[in-house]
């Protein structure tokens, strides 16, 4: 049973919309759906808790700036006992095409420095994860000025079509499990 939801992004106005903060996106849409509302807990992290059939989930935002979410991802699974494997990270991912997702159950971090983080705090890659895709990545165009540019306006149907696609990842996995969702092709 997945017992953590983490959607991955920068904290502030200024990240916003910005692609970098699609796991965000991804988790208030899933906060949105279920009536939830996130708290900010010690300036670490915004966190909201859904009640599923089988216990209480948590769905957590780390509030550290992306390249530190790994330190309240850690603190918060050590704190409720959650190993790497309930864990399930949104994050977006530009050698993926916009509008375009991929789900694994581990695996490296693939230059993403959230997921490093993660990784580094948890001393595991066995966390389940979705990769939001938000590429291409333009030529000639810096890796950072690109994760940290906001979306277009023409962005929206795929970004509405990839949060929905959350939302179902979502449900499927709580009503069934994480195999029988990802192994489904929600």
């Amino acid at each position: 049973m997945i017992k953590l939801f983490v959607g991955l992004g920068n904290p502030g106005d200024k990240y916003k919309n910005t692609r970098h903060n699609f796991g965000f996106k991804a988790l208030d849409a899933i906060a949105q759906a279920k009536n939830l509302e996130f708290k900010n807990r010690d300036n670490m992290a915004d966190i909201s808790f859904y009640d599923a059939p089988d216990g209480k989930i948590t769905l957590l935002k780390p509030m550290t700036f992306m390249n530190l979410s790994g330190e309240p991802v850690g603190s918060v699974a050590k704190y409720y006992k959650v190993s790497p494997e309930e864990i399930f990270v949104f994050y977006d991912d530009f050698s993926i095409p916009l509008g375009e997702y991929r789900v694994r159950l581990s695996g490296s971090a693939g230059g993403h420095n959230g997921i490093s983080s993660i990784i580094a705090h948890l001393h595991s890659d066995a966390f389940a994860r979705m990769k939001l895709g938000i590429g291409p990545l333009p030529k000639f165009m810096d890796t950072a000025d690109f994760v940290l540019s906001k979306f277009r306006d023409e962005d929206k149907p795929a970004i509405e079509n990839m949060t929905q696609k959350a939302i179902e990842l979502f449900d499927e996995i709580n009503k069934n499990g994480l195999e029988k969702a990802v192994s489904k092709g929600s």
